[in-house]
């Protein structure tokens, strides 16, 4: 079967907020992201992440994919974890991940991509989300 790719990204700042990411580099309102028209299946999503350690602390990055795209309700995905013990005492990057899935979609409806950071306020955590679809 033929994947089908869908991606968003931006910049979580705030902890226990979710931060709709609706930007795609130097796209800055691509639109909606909409299920393929031929897909029945959520496969997998690559997740990439970034802190900047603004501040003193430790932090967990989380995904959270919401809309009427998803047949069965939210997914939420635990992506990164980040620590630090001096305030801009570095940067961490968790390195690009593919995580498995097998959500079913309906397809030409909308899915949300938020970003949150849980734990302690860190600064800003930057997120690159892409959806992998089956097309059938």
């Amino acid at each position: 079967m033929a994947k089908l790719y869908r991606s968003r990204e931006g910049e979580a700042t705030a902890v226990d907020t979710k931060t709709q990411l609706t930007t795609l580099g130097s796209e800055t309102a691509p639109g909606p992201l909409l299920v393929p028209a031929n897909s029945t299946t959520l496969s997998g999503v690559w997740v990439g992440a970034c802190s900047n350690f603004a501040v003193t602390g430790s932090a967990n990055a989380i995904v959270r994919l919401e809309g009427a795209g998803l047949q069965g309700g939210p997914e939420t995905e635990a992506v990164g974890a980040f620590g630090v013990t001096i305030a801009t005492g570095g940067q961490a990057a968790v390195n690009s991940k593919y995580i498995p899935l097998n959500v079913p979609v309906t397809p030409t409806n909308e899915i949300l991509i938020f970003g949150e950071m849980t734990g302690a306020d860190i600064g800003q955590i930057n997120f690159g989300v892409t959806l992998v679809f089956e097309a059938g």
